[in-house]
């Protein structure tokens, strides 16, 4: 390191601080690396890659296809008020739904995946519609279509039914659960 720029780091700081001796400007006094710390490192990102990539082509195998369970409740009877929504797991699968009461007797649910990106679906009480924030989608209430936005495919619709203690899942109406 050149004279005047090591005076102005003993000036700035008390000594000559450690990055100053281990990142030298002066471009004679930088180390190499050698090849074999080069291919020491490569060979570690090569192997974190390769086991990152093994992870999750072993996890698509674990992937469980059971079929959700029907019969099963998931909302109590006044749980959620005319107009709002509540978000659920579909029995039997680990994917999150969401029901919503439209009026006294009618509730609708679906899947709250998007089915552009899988962004979580949310109910826009004031829109009257079911939007994805990631992207700027929606979704139509009455039955999952697509409004706008990047969707393609409607959202998985479920079909429940309202007694008397709640509402109950019943199965996959229309579209399949990913």
């Amino acid at each position: 390191m050149n004279e005047p720029i090591q005076k102005r780091l003993k000036n700035k700081f008390s000594a000559l601080p450690k990055w100053a001796e281990d990142f030298s400007i002066e471009a004679n006094q930088d180390k190499n690396v050698s090849r074999r710390d080069f291919i020491r490192f490569l060979s570690l990102v090569s192997f974190g890659l390769l086991t990152g990539t093994a992870g999750v082509f072993l996890k698509s195998f674990y992937k469980s296809d059971s079929a959700p369970v029907s019969g099963v409740k998931i909302l109590g009877a006044n749980e959620i008020a005319v107009g709002e929504s509540r978000s659920f797991t579909i029995p039997g699968k680990r994917e999150p739904g969401i029901a919503v009461r439209l009026n006294e007797n009618t509730y609708v649910a679906y899947g709250q995946k998007c089915t552009h990106l899988q962004c979580p679906v949310l109910w826009s009480k004031d829109a009257g519609k079911l939007v994805c924030p990631c992207h700027n989608g929606a979704f139509a209430v009455e039955d999952g279509r697509v409004l706008y936005g990047p969707p393609e495919r409607p959202l998985p619709q479920l079909d429940v039914a309202v007694q008397s203690d709640g509402v109950y899942f019943l199965g996959v109406k229309s579209g399949s659960l990913t």
